[in-house]
């Protein structure tokens, strides 16, 4: 399959099918949103691959995503997330000739993810495949997203899946706030994310003006030295979800709204004209308005 997509495009991310707290347990529940587009983009932790108890239909509803995708004519292109790090060989998509890179956001951090409750794992393994994949890594684009992808599967297995059958929302709300310093370490990603965003587009896209991310579930447009840093947000409890539309050269973020249990495109809240690769800045339409690399290098 080509990965070059065809207009309209439809970029979202974090869906997490087959975890207990995602919104949507049927691919149909997303017809409205999927049906006006030739291709849509799934950036990363689409199926819930984490646990052992959840793969099966993480796997299952992932399978029927795509069946329905092509049921309704509309390309599904998958990117891998932390998650999902070995749901289909794509890890990064460069779109406009370089101008816009799409790609999940796990590459933002050292350890991948510093908020999970086995952050500590995580960075072990991080630290320690990146080492073995040489010095030339630090200077790899293509090489840090395997390294997250590597550590990623490396430790699938090491937290434990919650038991009991369904939880009640603020049951589940407290156990994965868990530990106490667990909510601090999310907001300190929150908003570290713009910054380590435009950092990593320094490094490795220098000519990309706009990134899609997804990773930390804070939607949000953030304008950063001249780049947009664009968080797709995820359809999980508690949380909201943005969908990002690439038309010509029109990029253009709206909400996700969900009701009865179904989705659809909600209120437009930015709306950009994608620039050549090497253009001075990205023009708006409306609504004016290297810690990556050093962390890296200092925990070598």
């Amino acid at each position: 399959m080509t990965l070059t997509p065809t207009d309209p495009v439809l970029i979202l991310s974090d869906l997490h099918l087959g975890h207990r707290a995602s919104l949507i347990d049927d691919a149909s529940r997303l017809e409205a949103l999927i049906r006006p587009f030739r291709t849509a983009i799934f950036n990363g932790d689409t199926a819930e691959l984490w646990y052992a108890a959840d793969r099966p239909l993480g796997r299952k509803l992932t399978a029927d995503l795509a069946r329905f995708c092509h049921h309704v004519g509309c390309k599904a292109i998958f990117i891998n997330g932390n998650h999902d790090p070995d749901i289909s060989e794509v890890n990064h998509l460069d779109l406009h000739d370089g101008a816009l890179l799409v790609t999940h956001g796990d590459i933002l951090f050292l350890g991948v993810a510093p908020w999970s409750k086995i952050a500590k794992q995580y960075l072990s393994a991080h630290r320690r495949i990146l080492k073995d994949l040489g010095e030339d890594a630090l200077g790899s684009f293509e090489h840090q997203l395997l390294a997250t992808k590597r550590a990623s599967l490396e430790l699938q297995m090491w937290e434990n899946p919650v038991h009991g059958g369904s939880l009640p929302g603020l049951r589940l709300l407290a156990l994965q706030a868990w530990p106490p310093n667990r909510p601090f370490k999310i907001l300190h990603a929150w908003w570290q994310t713009p910054s380590l965003a435009v950092d990593m587009m320094k490094l490795f896209r220098p000519q990309a003006h706009v990134v899609l991310i997804g990773h930390t579930h804070y939607p949000g447009v953030w304008r950063r030295s001249g780049r947009i840093i664009v968080n797709t947000g995820s359809f999980l409890n508690y949380m909201r979800a943005q969908a990002a539309i690439i038309e010509g050269e029109r990029l253009e973020v709206r909400w996700v709204n969900e009701r009865n249990g179904n989705f659809t495109l909600g209120k437009v809240k930015e709306v950009f004209k994608i620039p050549k690769p090497g253009a001075q800045q990205l023009q708006e339409f409306r609504n004016p308005g290297t810690q990556y690399a050093s962390a890296i290098r200092s925990d070598r």
